[in-house]
């Protein structure tokens, strides 16, 4: 509400002092009822609800002499704090959004997106075009490039009550807090120092909750370019100093956690935040997770920066252990040494820290931490539990239960109650029964502040005896099997370890070796890092190796790897229990029959990832006992399922079921499995690209196992999507008709994603094998394919393949490949320009094609046809044959030809000044074209419907297809981008 209030100050002090004697509220309240009132005015005309501004509201404290806490809860209650729920907002305190009411606003290109924050870090402020320009693209010499995107985020925010204003050498935003975050964060903190001052604390403390629940996150997090920028750490210098001054005003400590904890976690080592992210923790009762915070921040100051915390810190954690509840006498301390060196696995370590700080202390605490072997299950357990060891003040309890030890059984889950007894009671007398030693157990660990880490479990029933069932004791468990079980029934929390990153693994070499002879040798250490699939066992021992021997070049090592030849030689050691084969083989010996040949065969499939469908026809079941079978070997951590239903091998491990599958299985079952594979893959993929393209020629494929179903052309273009890396890998392999055929079957796939160069490298590959066996059918269809692959890239050579084609093909006898060979070369003749060529070619193709009866192939010839009148600029004549290779299509009922025709009869109309027909006829050819999934198609229409909106006068609906048009182009890295860029490029008239 701009102005003066509907009905004065005079009313609104009456109605306070009214409200005030019959009530007798205090003068802030009376003062907050009022805005409320105020607020609450309607408009009669517009019938909406108004909020007066906030400085109508400063106007109205004054007029009623209304002291600053009565003033902030006029400010508060009366004024809403996101603004005019329809107006514009722009907020950078977190992710950049800028909204109308509940809608986005779309700024367009990411540039316009960081100009417009780059003027809101200085809001109300003139930014130097100089600053500008080199903030966004590298050079102060871009002035008039910043004047265009400068009109263009005009235009975007056009109608709205902000201003970019040129001033001086700059730019300028000119906003209000009611409009940007920053400042209503600014203009909060102010107010709030302003209260706290004058000594009136809990509106102070209101309204620091205000600012610092304005933050959505580090500003700006969702542009990395930005992320360098002075304003940003200045930016979050005032977010901490605004939660702190929070905190020590007095927030209550349940609402001070989110926005500490939130500090805490954007820098670990700021030693003030932890003290008051600790505080809260205690106020709210979670005395575990205080003690957990300060190991945390102790841990990285020592690893980090190798200094301890300071004394006020210290003071706080002592007070904190002062409190122990743990029986007196002697504290069981059997945590192994910890790793020495321990390096990486930062977020794992975070994962545990939170689970532990998260911890209210009303039930026991179960963690697993599962992961295949040699991962570093133990050594993270060890070095985590001696980081937080000052948590557990009642003892810190340690078991190696032998679940996966080459040379030992497995612990029972009896010895398992007695050892741990045994820790807790030296020397005294146990019960004999297993339930009295399980019952006699929980009764001493009751209450006690304990951790227990059972390391190196096999499964859930070793140490479901001796979980907790009372609060106190946190159990931390190891294991190569998942553990499912306890997750499932005991609620324990999981941490699923997996290989190192790169940077990690590079670490990991680092602390072994040294900096200085990592740093010496880049690619070596990288050629070791992918050798050793970042397994850190493997590492280990390349490592040691290394270390053994200081003259040894690492390129020396990293050839070692290399020449395994997919095997585990290079990584054989004496010690058993660092024998990266040996500890695989532990495991795999524990598998079932079926297990155990599911994972060998497992190793002759070649693409990333496996489905259940090409898994049961490797190992010859059924679906759903290769389902059960896959998961039971994910649990067990011999395989990954990185998705639903899709499993994979880490490369060791497929290396080592590689040696196992050609030592225990022979050639011919070998032989037979890998042609079930390659066939249910063929089968599946001949059906798929049907459902792609309904009126494509089948061809009669080889003999193999059936396919997977597919049920319509949307699962179908799913299924290629998710396969494509696999169907490339199987091709590798595939042989005889098998090759030739997985090509023709993936073409109108690679067709519609644009994947042409792998179409032209695939196909010509399988004519290489099809001619070295003399397979004439074989070789024209590649010969084909290659040359319509060719003719998309818009390589000059396709008439090469397909003119041999059309030897081969007639030489067959099949006319109807003959009529579609005269459709490829006339798209050839029109991407050199040839249009006359192209329509003669096309013209060729309605022959053999009536001839053949084929109509499908008739009716794309027409539309051919229509496309080179069109560009011979015989536009009438292509509408007549666009029209009726349309009718004859929607007849078939071939929607991506129907898509196509469109397009076609589109430009027709366009060039004969019928914008209205072309407008019409793009928009059914996009929606087409997106209905099978075409999208190199959808990028042309997008061109295209540009051109007609400029035609008809839509600059800016133009813009907005090619814009589209370029997204998709770059998308799928085709040249057509530059046609995109071109009419961008050119200046509004």
């Amino acid at each position: 509400m701009e102005g003066q209030l509907p009905g004065g100050p005079s009313l609104v002090g009456r109605h306070i002092r009214e409200r005030r004697s019959r009530a007798g509220l205090s003068q802030a309240q009376l003062a907050a009822q009022a805005a409320i009132s105020v607020a609450g005015l309607r408009d009669l005309e517009q019938g909406r609800v108004l909020r007066p501004r906030p400085d109508t509201l400063r106007r109205l404290a004054a007029a009623l002499h209304l002291t600053a806490a009565e003033t902030a809860a006029l400010i508060e209650l009366g004024h809403d704090p996101n603004g005019d729920p329809g107006g514009l907002r722009i907020q950078v305190l977190g992710p950049l959004q800028v909204t109308v009411g509940p809608h986005p606003v779309d700024l367009g290109s990411p540039v316009r997106r960081m100009l417009l924050c780059l003027l809101a870090l200085s809001p109300n402020t003139v930014v130097p075009r100089d600053e500008l320009t080199e903030q966004l693209w590298g050079t102060p010499h871009a002035a008039q490039l910043l004047q265009t995107h400068v009109s263009r985020l005009r235009a975007r925010l056009a109608g709205q009550p902000v201003r970019i204003a040129a001033a001086g050498d700059g730019y300028r935003l000119d906003v209000t807090a009611d409009q940007l975050d920053l400042l209503a964060f600014r203009q909060a903190v102010a107010q709030a120092r302003t209260l706290s001052a004058h000594g009136h604390r809990q509106e102070a403390v209101r309204c620091y909750r205000q600012a610092a629940e304005m933050w959505r996150g580090g500003p700006l997090a969702d542009l990395p370019g930005l992320q360098t920028h002075p304003a940003l750490a200045d930016l979050a210098r005032q977010r901490r100093t605004c939660v702190i001054e929070y905190a020590d005003a007095g927030a209550p400590p349940e609402q001070a956690l989110a926005v500490l904890r939130a500090l805490a976690e954007a820098d670990p080592l700021d030693e003030p935040v932890c003290l008051r992210l600790m505080a809260a923790l205690v106020g709210t009762g979670q005395r575990a997770a205080a003690l957990a915070a300060f190991q945390v921040l102790r841990r990285g100051l020592r690893d980090e920066l190798g200094v301890d915390p300071g004394t006020e810190l210290e003071q706080a954690h002592r007070a904190l252990l002062g409190g122990s509840t743990g029986p007196a006498g002697r504290v069981p301390e059997q945590l192994p040494a910890a790793p020495h060196r321990f390096s990486g696995r930062r977020g794992d370590l975070a994962r545990l820290d939170g689970l532990l700080a998260g911890w209210p202390g009303s039930a026991p605490l179960i963690c697993t931490i599962s992961g295949m072997a040699g991962v570093g299950k133990s050594a993270l357990a060890v070095h985590w539990a001696h980081a937080v060891r000052d948590s557990f003040p009642d003892g810190r309890l340690y078991l190696d239960l032998r679940g996966y030890d080459p040379g030992r059984s497995a612990m029972t889950s009896g010895e398992v109650v007695r050892a741990l007894l045994e820790a807790l009671q030296p020397g005294g007398r146990l019960p004999h029964t297993a339930p009295a030693l399980t019952a006699h157990y929980r009764s001493l660990i009751a209450g006690r502040r304990l951790l227990i880490l059972l390391d190196n479990a096999h499964d859930a029933e070793q140490v479901r005896p001796v979980l907790p069932g009372a609060p106190g004791a946190m159990v931390l468990v190891t294991s190569r099997d998942q553990l499912t079980g306890l997750a499932a029934a005991e609620h324990a929390q999981p941490v699923r370890l997996d290989v190192f990153t790169g940077d990690e693994a590079r670490s990991f070499l680092s602390h072994r070796l040294g900096e200085q002879r990592v740093a010496a040798e880049p690619a070596a250490v990288a050629d070791i890092v992918a050798g050793c699939g970042r397994l850190p066992l493997a590492l280990a021992v390349v490592a040691a190796r290394a270390a053994a021997h200081p003259r040894f070049a690492l390129a020396a090592l990293a050839t070692e790897l290399r020449g395994g030849h997919g095997t585990l030689t290079a990584l054989e050691v004496s010690d058993q229990a660092a024998d990266v084969r040996t500890v695989f083989m532990h495991s795999y010996r524990d598998l079932k029959a079926a297990e155990a040949a599911m994972f060998r065969l497992l190793a002759l499939h070649p693409g990333p990832e496996v489905s259940v469908a090409a898994a049961a026809r490797l190992a010859d079941v059924a679906d759903t006992d290769a389902r059960r079978t896959l998961r039971e070997l994910s649990a067990a951590h011999l395989i990954e399922e990185p998705s639903p239903g899709r499993f994979r091998f880490h490369d060791l491990l497929r290396a080592f079921a590689r040696e196992l599958v050609r030592a225990e299985d022979g050639e011919p079952l070998r032989a037979a499995a890998t042609q079930r594979m390659v066939g249910h893959y063929l089968h599946t993929a001949a059906a798929g690209t049907l459902l792609l393209a309904p009126r494509r020629d089948p061809v009669r494929l080889a003999e193999g196992s059936a396919g997977q179903r597919l049920a319509d052309h949307q699962q179908a273009r799913e299924w290629f999507r998710t396969e494509y890396p696999v169907l490339l890998a199987v091709a590798d392999i595939a042989d005889g008709p098998y090759l030739w055929q997985l090509a023709w079957a993936l073409i109108t796939y690679q067709d519609r994603a644009g994947h042409w160069q792998d179409w032209a490298e695939l196909q010509g590959k399988a004519l290489r094998a099809a001619e070295r066996r003399g397979d004439t059918l074989g070789a024209a269809h590649s010969q084909r394919g290659l040359g319509r692959a060719l003719a998309w890239l818009g390589r000059p050579d396709a008439r090469v393949p397909l003119h041999r084609a059309i030897e081969l093909f007639a030489e067959l006898g099949d006319v109807a490949s003959l009529g579609h060979l005269q459709l490829d070369l006339s798209v050839v003749e029109e991407h050199q320009g040839r249009a006359d060529l192209a329509l003669r070619h096309a013209e060729r193709g309605v022959a053999l094609f009536e001839q053949a009866g084929h109509q499908a192939g008739l009716a794309n010839a027409l539309n051919n046809i229509c496309v080179q009148l069109a560009e011979l600029g015989r536009h009438d004549d292509g509408v007549r044959y666009g029209l009726r290779a349309l009718a004859l299509l929607r007849e078939l009922g071939d929607r991506r030809g129907e898509a196509a025709t469109y397009d076609s009869l589109g430009v027709a109309y366009l060039q004969l000044g019928d914008h209205t027909r072309a407008l019409a006829d793009f928009a059914q050819a996009y929606r087409l074209f997106e209905e099978v999934g075409d999208r190199p198609g959808c990028g042309d229409v997008l061109l295209h419907l540009g051109d007609a909106h400029r035609a008809a006068g839509a600059e800016g609906d133009a813009a907005a297809a090619w814009r589209a048009a370029l997204t998709i182009f770059e998308e799928l890295d085709l040249a057509d981008a530059e046609k995109a860029l071109q009419r961008l490029a050119v200046p509004v008239a």
